[in-house]
């Protein structure tokens, strides 16, 4: 589709370095061009712009028309809002700064976020996180649309998004602290079963546990939806039920006073893979390897270590 100007950026600085030295030969040795290029373009600038731009005297150079000394103030403005275009696109693409806008799941977000928020402002002053805190469709959909460069989630809602594995997170059971079950070891999720589940009220996260208990051959038992990780474990610490978790946190006292506690799964459950998903052939910018580099210090090791670093790949565009 054409934008209608038929003129170029090329064409401008022609014109306004034939201006500057008074003279089309001069001007075509600074611009490194030929004489009929630069006398070319200067015409052709002329002609789509329907007015003269320079009077051309014989063997004196030329001089600016009262038309072409209008313009020229506003070619030389245009010209360099191009140069500042073309700069800060280099500092986005090349550097740790400026904005970078971070999805992060909702489930996630308590564990990881402020950690990184704060690791961010010790390593890279420049550099601004804003976080989307938001449930896997969500986070899908900001990937899409351009509004988010960087999603932190599992592999496993990581969908059709290029994904890079930080750490592979086991899964834990969360149990009130004076529930006697799992006191002496891990403890199967058959025995768990026997209680209600209490999870995320999103279907992602329904969809998952019920894969979990499906791959273990144990049925689904009843399932109280939370909109919030605290609500979670705020009701697990009450007696409700348990949880079924891959993130793990610190602290064991929940915001009303309650207290949980994390047992261990006997069954041989598959770990989930914590790490960040992107779109298909985005090049990563140099605040998103920035990000990475926070987001790797603060994630926690699984059994098997962290996943290693980002793969080179990730910093440029896939075929």
């Amino acid at each position: 589709m054409s934008d209608g100007l038929g003129f170029s950026l090329a064409q401008l600085r022609y014109f306004v370095v034939s201006a500057e030295v008074g003279n089309i030969s001069e001007a075509a040795e600074r611009l490194c061009a030929s004489q009929s290029t630069v006398s070319s373009a200067v015409m052709r600038l002329e002609r789509q712009l329907g007015v003269q731009l320079l009077l051309r005297h014989h063997a004196r150079g030329v001089t600016l028309t009262p038309s072409g000394r209008h313009l020229l103030r506003e070619a030389r403005d245009l010209l360099g809002r191009a140069r500042n275009l073309k700069a800060r696109g280099d500092a986005l693409a090349g550097g740790a700064v400026g904005r970078l806008d971070v999805g992060f799941l909702a489930s996630l977000a308590p564990f990881l976020l402020p950690g990184v928020h704060r690791l961010a402002r010790q390593r890279y002053a420049d550099l601004r996180l804003t976080f989307h805190e938001e449930p896997a469709d969500r986070l899908a959909a900001l990937l899409g649309e351009g509004r988010c460069e960087l999603a932190v989630t599992y592999d496993f809602l990581a969908g059709d998004a290029r994904f890079h594995a930080l750490a592979e997170m086991p899964v834990h059971a969360v149990l009130a602290e004076d529930d006697p079950l799992g006191g002496s070891g891990p403890v199967e999720l058959a025995a768990l079963a026997a209680r209600p589940l209490i999870t995320p009220n999103t279907p992602d996260d329904i969809r998952h546990a019920e894969k979990l208990f499906a791959d273990a051959g144990v049925p689904l038992p009843r399932v109280i939806g939370a909109t919030s990780v605290e609500t979670v474990r705020g009701l697990v610490a009450a007696g409700s039920g348990f949880a079924l978790m891959h993130q793990r946190g610190r602290a064991t006292t929940t915001l009303d006073g309650g207290r949980v506690r994390t047992v261990a799964i006997a069954d041989d459950l598959p770990p989930a893979s914590l790490g960040v998903a992107m779109m298909p052939g985005l090049a990563m910018s140099g605040r998103g390897m920035a990000f990475l580099d926070v987001l790797g210090s603060v994630v926690p090791a699984g059994p098997s270590g962290p996943a290693g670093p980002p793969h080179p790949n990730l910093g440029r565009a896939s075929p």
